[in-house]
């Protein structure tokens, strides 16, 4: 019982020391919106206006990382970190960070696609 709970603190502090920080979650963003982009040939040309309206905040952003900076905010529990994205005017939980590493969650993808198909019209 000893070495379970040994091994859970080890686990715990290695992953607050190697929580990831907004940097990186705002980069995972940006690249899972470049490459779903990307995959799907739409994004070309003025990339990063469209970019910015594919997360319906395209007006008056001049660059990804302005966007960014104004839309992904990372809410941090210690020993993993979320992801939050502003979507809609509100905050919506889209990935996690964890050992210095940030995944996102498939709903990022479909809700991307949502807004590609719009654009296209």
């Amino acid at each position: 019982m000893k070495n379970n709970l040994f091994f859970l603190l080890l686990i715990a502090l290695i992953g607050v020391f190697t929580n990831p920080s907004l940097e990186k979650h705002q980069a995972a963003v940006a690249e899972k919106v470049n490459e779903l982009g990307n995959v799907n040939g739409e994004v070309d040309g003025d990339t990063l206006k469209k970019l910015g309206a594919l997360l319906g905040e395209a007006i008056g952003l001049n660059t990804m990382e302005k966007y960014l900076n104004n839309n992904v905010k990372v809410e941090d529990l210690k020993v993993i970190s979320l992801t939050k994205l502003k979507i809609n005017g509100t905050y919506k939980t889209v990935g996690i960070g964890a050992f210095g590493k940030v995944f996102l969650f498939d709903d990022v993808k479909s809700y991307i696609d949502e807004k590609l198909d719009g654009l296209k019209e």
